[in-house]
């Protein structure tokens, strides 16, 4: 599958082989690198400021006929990440925890895991599935917000922070054209709605 049509929940707190020779070659500076490499090992987490992110564990080589992946040696001295921006066309396929010697990686993956960990807030605001259709592809934590007066719409972008029994609270992160006395930064509530496009998160302002 490819990684753009995977859900962040997919990604997130997983294992994951990603088929992506060229990158794999580039990087015998810091992993073993072999002729017949064919893609990377990697760790899926959400950086708050950058978005779905993957820590690189090793390069690999996988024999499709064979159904076969061989995991070359990592590096427990040095970090390498990538950014899902990099990589939205890449196939990738995700591996099962309990896979022989995935646990050669548990030291770096904790690093990871403590470094990126997320307030209760921002974990509350992951698992709220009815969000999905609004969230941006690459950082489930933003995002579209409609604000709506009268007839006129317009789309800003909104960081999660957290839900409250009525409405949701967000940051905003882009500056309203339309909105009077909204700025970039300031804090906003909405709710969602759903329509003949979905379900959307939405503001109503005052005419």
């Amino acid at each position: 599958m490819l990684l753009k049509e995977m859900n962040f929940r997919d990604i997130v707190d997983k294992y994951l082989y990603i088929d992506a020779a060229g990158m794999a070659q580039n990087l015998g500076s810091i992993f073993e690198v072999t002729d017949d490499g064919t893609g990377l090992l990697c760790y899926g987490y959400i950086d708050e400021q950058a978005g779905i992110s993957f820590e690189i564990l090793c390069c690999a080589v996988h024999d499709a006929d064979k159904k076969t992946l061989k995991l070359l040696h990592g590096n427990d001295e040095q970090l390498a990440k990538i950014r899902l921006a990099e990589l939205m066309e890449a196939q990738a396929a995700v591996l099962p925890s309990e896979m022989p010697r995935l646990s050669e990686f548990k030291g770096k993956v904790e690093i990871v895991k403590q470094a990126y960990k997320a307030d209760e807030a921002t974990e509350a605001m992951r698992k709220l599935t009815s969000l999905d259709p609004a969230r941006l592809a690459m950082h489930p934590d933003i995002v579209t917000v409609y604000l709506v007066r009268g007839d006129e719409a317009e789309a800003v972008l909104v960081l999660l922070k957290e839900v409250r029994e009525v409405n949701i609270i967000g940051t905003l992160l882009s500056e309203p054209e339309t909105a009077n006395g909204l700025h970039k930064g300031d804090e906003i509530s909405f709710f969602l709605v759903r329509n003949e496009k979905g379900i959307m998160c939405m503001k109503v302002l005052e005419k």
